[in-house]
Order: structure tokens, then C-alpha cells, then sequence
């Protein structure tokens, strides 16, 4: 019985999520997803303005450095018992792929904190440091993260002791566009593929 309640809570995380990114980003009609569809496509909207965040290397992340290259978002945070790690290895599988693009620089992943108060940019350097190079942590004020989450259409709620958050990866074209969301980030090679698949669609 314990196991069917894990899994129905589990579904109904998920179907939340997704609900919250259909709610702030709605796809036309026609291009609604069948339920196993890995990720969904945008079309160009308006440039996000984000504003400034601090990185886990101490520097400003301005709204100047969303342009020129794809940038893969996740949201967490470092206490986070199963997810945040689980991911964050995934993506530091998805850097080995060429195809990602994120060895070559073409593509940026990054971790953006939902849990500022306590992840500062030392903490977050200190965490990142277990997985690939190349991810980026983010972190600022609350009123900072929140913006950027609603751009994104990232949902996250804290009660206190715990924090539940997105587990989808948000992509964001060169432009500074949301260009889709993947849903389902499980395997690297699909997230690559996702990933490979965005770009034609802008391109």
C-alpha cells in the first residue's frame, strides 16, 4: 500500500508542475502534448529581464549574460535530500555529450537557488564543486529569484521545513527567449536529444 501512495503522490507532483508551466506558458491548441512528450517548444516571446543574480563564483550575472549561447535551468537547492542531486548528475552526464553543447560553450547550464537565505555563492561554489564544471550556480535576493522563476514559469513553495520546486529543465535560446521546457529529466542522451531538437525548432 506505501508504495501506490509514493507513486500517487509522485503523479501528483508532477501533473502540478506541469500544470504551472501550461498556466504561464501556454503552447497553441494544436500543439499540446501527448503525455510522454519529453519536452515542449515555445514560440519566441518577449527577451526575459531577469534581474542581476550573483554566481556561485561571486560574480554578477547580469541580463546581458543570457544572450549569445543556450542556457539549461534548473531550480533547487543545496539541501536537497533526492532531486537536486540526481539532476545535477544527469546534467554533468549530459556535459560528456557532445551533442549538448555544453563542453564546447554553445550551451550554459545553471543552478539557480529557490533556497537564497542559505545558499550564498561560497555554499553553492562548495556544492557545484561535486558535479561538472561547467554548471553555474545563480543565487540573489528572494524578490530576485521569484522574478526570474515567474519568467520562467518555475514553480517552487516552501512550508517551512521543506521546500518542493520544478524538476523540469527550462531552456533559453540565444536570444534570451524561453524556448521550451523539458519535462521528464531522466536520461542524458534524451536531454541532449531535447536539447538538439529546440535548436532546429529556433534555427
Amino acid at each position: 500500500m506505501r508504495k501506490w501512495v509514493v507513486v500517487i503522490l509522485a503523479a501528483a507532483t508532477a501533473a502540478a508542475v506541469g500544470l504551472a508551466v501550461f498556466e504561464q506558458h501556454p503552447p497553441p491548441a494544436s500543439a499540446l502534448p501527448a503525455l510522454s512528450k519529453t519536452y515542449l517548444a515555445f514560440s519566441p516571446g518577449s527577451s526575459l529581464a531577469p534581474p542581476p543574480l550573483v554566481t556561485s563564483r561571486g560574480q554578477t550575472f547580469s541580463a546581458a549574460q543570457w544572450r549569445g549561447h543556450w542556457s539549461l535551468v534548473f531550480f533547487g537547492f543545496t539541501s536537497c535530500p533526492l532531486v537536486c542531486p540526481r539532476t545535477l548528475s544527469l546534467l554533468t552526464a549530459v556535459a560528456r555529450l557532445p551533442t549538448s553543447g555544453i563542453a564546447s560553450g554553445s550551451t550554459e547550464p545553471l543552478f539557480v537557488s529557490v533556497d537564497p537565505e542559505h545558499d550564498t555563492p561560497a555554499r553553492l561554489n562548495s556544492y557545484l564543486s561535486h558535479f561538472d564544471s561547467h554548471i553555474l550556480g545563480l543565487t540573489g535576493s528572494r524578490e530576485q529569484i521569484d522574478s526570474l522563476s515567474h519568467e520562467l514559469g518555475a514553480s517552487y513553495s516552501s512550508n517551512g521545513s521543506s521546500i518542493d520546486h520544478s524538476t523540469s529543465l527550462f531552456v533559453v535560446d540565444p536570444a534570451g527567449h524561453l524556448a521550451g521546457v523539458l519535462l521528464h529529466p531522466s536520461n542524458p542522451t534524451q536531454i541532449a536529444a531535447d536539447l538538439a531538437a529546440l535548436r532546429r525548432q529556433v534555427n
